[in-house]
């Protein structure tokens, strides 16, 4: 994480990058505030360079409804600053479009049904709120839906509309699940 932060600060031009972690780590604020607000406790934070891990504590486990509470929190926190800087933009200048910007991407993205990110989660226990097999159906849906963005992602890259972050993310969320799910 800290060799991928230094690189990354090295290569921001844009003064991006710190706005990008305080995005990220008011999002893992939410995700901590709601497992202690519900019950649970943290026993893991683990950043790595796609991110930072949360594990609950066995002592504590919190109910499939309570992880979708808490799955929630981290995204809704990213989706209620960017509406809230979005309309002050105005009064506080570029860097809060800026921010807003950033906390919006991260909420969005975050959101996806796929197996690493809080969409997957969200998925994931709904479906064993419902009695249905949850693993393999969010493995499909994060290979289906990673395969996607590679695709789309790879084509827009060779197009000259996008940088290569879209299609590296998505390289990510496709072999991912593949890695767990031989390990």
């Amino acid at each position: 994480f800290l060799l991928l932060a230094a690189g990354l600060y090295y290569l921001d031009t844009g003064g991006i990058l710190l706005w990008a972690l305080a995005a990220c780590g008011l999002h893992e604020l939410g995700h901590y505030l709601a497992i202690r607000l519900l019950g649970g406790q943290v026993s893991l934070l683990r950043l790595t360079c796609v991110g930072a891990e949360m594990r609950l504590s066995s002592r504590c486990p919190l109910g499939p409804g309570r992880q979708i509470l808490a799955a929630l929190a981290g995204p809704a926190v990213n989706l209620l600053l960017a509406l809230v800087l979005a309309r002050q933009t105005a009064q506080l200048g570029d860097r809060a479009w800026l921010f807003s910007g950033i906390n919006l991407t991260l909420g969005i993205f975050n959101l996806l049904p796929v197996a690493q990110l809080d969409g997957g989660r969200i998925v994931h226990n709904l479906l064993v709120l419902l009695g249905a097999e949850a693993d393999r159906a969010v493995l499909r849906i994060s290979l289906l839906l990673a395969g996607a963005l590679a695709i789309a992602g790879s084509i827009l890259l060779l197009q000259g509309k996008v940088n290569g972050t879209l299609p590296l993310t998505a390289l990510w969320l496709l072999l991912s699940p593949l890695a767990a799910e031989r390990g």
